[in-house]
C-alpha cells in the first residue's frame, strides 16, 4: 500500500507535465478561420471539392446546356450558362452574377 501511495501522485505530476506538450503539436483554430479556408479556392484556381452536379435536361427544356457545380460542405455553388457566365451562390443565398466568357 504505501508504494500506491508513493506512485500516485509522481504518475498526476507525470500527466500534468505531459498535457502542454501534446497541446503544442499544433495551433489551435478557431471554427470561423476552419470555415474561411474550407472557402478559399484550391492553388491554381480549380477547386477540388466542387463536384459536378448531373442532370437530364434535354434541348426542348430550360436547363439544357447549363451546367451546375456544388460543394455542400461549404454549402456554395457555381452555374454556367451555355454562353459562358458563371454565376455564384453561398450559404444558399442565390445565384449572383461573377463573371463573363472572355473573348
Amino acid at each position: 500500500m504505501p508504494t500506491i501511495n508513493f506512485l500516485t501522485p509522481i504518475a498526476l505530476i507525470a500527466a500534468a507535465i505531459s498535457l502542454p506538450a501534446l497541446a503544442a503539436d499544433r495551433p489551435y483554430r478557431s471554427s470561423t478561420e476552419v470555415q474561411q479556408k474550407a472557402n478559399l479556392p484550391a492553388a491554381y484556381g480549380f477547386d477540388y471539392r466542387m463536384e459536378a452536379v448531373v442532370h437530364d435536361a434535354t434541348a426542348d427544356t430550360p436547363g439544357y446546356g447549363w451546367r451546375y457545380f456544388s460543394d455542400p460542405s461549404a454549402r456554395r455553388a457555381v452555374v454556367i450558362s451555355p454562353q459562358g457566365d458563371y454565376y455564384y451562390s453561398t450559404q444558399g443565398k442565390g445565384l449572383r452574377w461573377v463573371a463573363a466568357q472572355q473573348n
